[in-house]
């Protein structure tokens, strides 16, 4: 019997507890998100929908730290103040802070990180910029089978476990920074065995390669092709006026033949002027053509190649002609569905303003795709069908701040893509700052 009374009550709190949960009121308390980054003067609105009995009996207040009575008085980031609908919390200064909500003061019920974050200016971006690239080492992109002396097909390097995508960094002990430097210490040490020390992915190892004499070239050979740099047009993103830093292209530069990341020994971005622009269609991306200018208004040293695209300091000042000052920073979590603008350059040097459309946010997306965009410009849809290649970085405007950057195209419907929150580059940025 008491059995069955145990059993009675625990199916019925639990029943209750269940019930609890998933109540309109419960579900706007449990789904308020783990953290929430403010701009400093931003508010943001914390509703309740909860029975009115229950309003005054659930507190939300900053978790104070503990601290001795010799300590300063504790001035908290953020300001927390009561409103009919819940509450609003307030950014006040540069900070992070827990904020707990509670019932009767003590039963905690939700804890959420906060974090104020100073406003920040930027130089709009939309220049279109040539991109040098060397790599650290050589990269191998393919094989090439060469003709022994009785006819016979061989490729020595593959023979010996190298792979496509491997990174040569040196060879018996001398780095090689281009195709010249091996075939110099091919040709110097013909026949002999040479010790190819080779990065694959995180891994460093070494690959015994013996060359043997190619009938067809006349020269020692290992069999294999190599690169060891790229050069493309992109568009800068913005540039950050006090330490000269600046961001483009929004995403990783790959090899076109491995689709590996480029890992940088130095590389320089210069200004480049669009010459024409072939058009995306369905299944055919297009793109922009045009030349450097090592005489033009940017020149800079890139540092780092990222998934959030390329990093470096500029050798001069830079300005957008289309907006005199530098633009607020728009962070992600104030990026909304629709209208916004890009910047971009389709004729010459001239960077233009095109409207497009913002379709979806994606706050808690990585790898460039925070936010879905849509080409709605007529001008822009007519000149090149859409986001076309050397588009890559063109800086988005919304609400007169900057958000983020283009990043991506969709294959069959070129009008569409995505784009990068800000947020991404900025963090990319301090890295590179820090580690320098």
């Amino acid at each position: 019997m008491n059995w069955n009374i145990r059993t009675c009550i625990g199916t019925f709190l639990a029943g209750l507890l269940l019930a609890i949960c998933f109540s309109p009121g419960a579900r706007t308390v449990l789904d308020l998100p783990e953290h929430k980054t403010l701009v400093v003067g931003e508010s943001s609105a914390i509703k309740l929908s909860i029975p009115k009995q229950f309003k005054d009996k659930i507190q939300m207040q900053v978790a104070k730290p503990s601290r001795s009575v010799f300590a300063t008085p504790y001035e908290s980031p953020v300001l927390i103040n009561r409103n009919s609908s819940g509450y609003e919390i307030v950014a006040l200064k540069p900070g992070k802070v827990d904020v707990n909500l509670k019932l009767l003061g003590y039963i905690p019920l939700k804890s959420m990180a906060v974090e104020a974050i100073p406003p920040r200016r930027v130089v709009v971006g939309g220049h279109s910029i040539g991109v040098l690239l060397q790599s650290n080492g050589i990269m191998v992109v393919g094989f090439a089978p060469m003709i022994s002396s009785d006819g016979a097909k061989m490729c020595p390097a593959r023979d010996e476990g190298v792979e496509i995508g491997d990174v040569i960094l040196s060879v018996n002990g001398r780095t090689i920074n281009s195709e010249n430097d091996l075939a110099r210490i091919i040709d110097i040490n013909k026949d002999k065995s040479l010790s190819l020390k080779i990065k694959r992915k995180e891994d460093v190892i070494n690959v015994p390669v013996k060359p043997y004499y190619c009938a067809e070239t006349r020269r020692y050979r290992i069999g294999l092709y190599v690169r060891d740099g790229v050069v493309g047009v992109g568009t800068l993103t913005f540039w950050e006026p006090g330490n000269k830093q600046f961001a483009a292209l929004g995403h990783i530069i790959i090899d076109a033949d491995t689709r590996q990341g480029i890992d940088v020994m130095q590389g320089k971005i210069v200004s480049a002027s669009v010459q024409t622009v072939k058009p995306g269609k369905p299944g055919r991306p297009g793109e922009k053509i045009g030349v450097f200018n090592n005489d033009g208004a940017i020149n800079g040293n890139i540092v780092s190649n990222t998934d959030c695209g390329i990093f470096g300091y500029t050798k001069s000042d830079l300005t957008n002609p289309l907006y005199e000052y530098a633009m607020e920073v728009g962070y992600a979590h104030q990026v909304k569905t629709g209208p916004a603008k890009i910047c971009t350059v389709i004729n010459g040097e001239d960077i233009e303003s095109f409207d497009i459309s913002i379709e979806k946010v994606y706050p808690g997306r990585q790898g460039g795709k925070g936010m879905l965009l849509k080409v709605t410009d007529p001008r822009l849809l007519n000149t090149t069908g859409g986001i076309i290649q050397g588009m890559s970085g063109s800086p988005i405007i919304q609400n007169n701040r900057i958000i983020g950057a283009v990043t991506h195209v969709f294959l069959n419907d070129p009008q569409r893509g995505y784009g990068i929150f800000i947020d991404n580059l900025l963090s990319e940025m301090s890295i590179m700052d820090y580690v320098s």
